[in-house]
């Protein structure tokens, strides 16, 4: 296979196991979760905990004439994350407080972190009827509803983790970054030195694939996740993981994208 920075393969196809993808450019693979958050300044204005809503096959037509002639189907659910009622990024960057994944599954009655992520997959419609586990979604729904606490948004590292990956990386003197978006048209090279962090955050967040010049570390993402994976080194991912706070568990040779499916993690 060609270089992955040079010829954008930047995540590996679902049945690949991780760390024999990367092997050829790092030795560690860590599946890094997408934080639920509070709002530290109330939450009234903002009433859903989620951003993906349903909408109805009207209400995706008037928006979008690309979906004009799509027939009804009543089997079909249409979900949009076009939602004025979830918090937007300014708001997350100032207010929010990250809640981890651990902390969900000490309060809820979910035993894994596998049926966590089943249970936001399940909330977007990212799973088929076969795979769903809407007896999960409600349990976690009941929690988050009773403790005020959001759902992270999928496909895209979500703000409060890039705040960790700006804190990581400018500590660590990686300044200069690669990001490139999700269909490889659109990559540049940014410095950290110029940018304060919510400016970072505000110019990165709707791109999928981050590397320092040196290659020495990937921050990658694929649709419809709630995690991110972070590859480098044993020993530098040894010292990050803790340093700023990811939360996630390293891949074994034989972790694939979908580790969840076994519901043993």
């Amino acid at each position: 296979m060609d270089n992955i920075f040079d010829s954008n393969n930047l995540y590996p196809g679902y049945d690949n196991p991780l760390k024999e993808y990367f092997k050829d450019y790092f030795d560690s693979v860590f599946i890094c979760f997408s934080p639920f958050f509070k709002l530290k300044n109330g939450t009234e204005e903002y009433t859903s905990l989620q951003q993906a809503k349903v909408i109805s096959l009207e209400e995706l037509q008037k928006n979008n004439d690309a979906f004009k002639n799509l027939d009804p189907n009543v089997e079909r659910v249409i979900y949009t994350n076009n939602n004025s009622s979830y918090p937007q990024v300014e708001e997350i960057i100032d207010n929010g407080t990250p809640i981890k994944w651990q902390y969900v599954l000490e309060h809820t009655p979910l035993k894994n972190f596998s049926e966590i992520n089943l249970a936001l997959c399940t909330s977007i419609g990212a799973l088929g009827r076969d795979f769903r586990r809407i007896d999960l979604q409600q349990k976690l729904n009941a929690f988050a509803v009773s403790n005020s606490i959001y759902y992270p948004t999928e496909g895209r590292i979500t703000a409060l983790s890039l705040i960790r990956i700006y804190n990581c990386l400018k500590t660590m003197g990686k300044v200069d970054l690669v990001i490139t978006d999700e269909f490889f048209q659109d990559r540049k090279v940014i410095n950290l030195i110029t940018l304060p962090c919510v400016e970072f955050v505000l110019l990165v967040r709707g791109y999928m694939y981050f590397f320092p010049i040196d290659r020495t570390l990937l921050f990658t993402i694929e649709w419809d996740s709630f995690y991110f994976l972070i590859c480098g080194n044993q020993v530098l991912l040894d010292e990050i993981i803790p340093k700023f706070e990811f939360e996630g568990f390293f891949s074994s040779n034989e972790t694939i994208h979908n580790w969840y499916s076994n519901e043993e993690i």
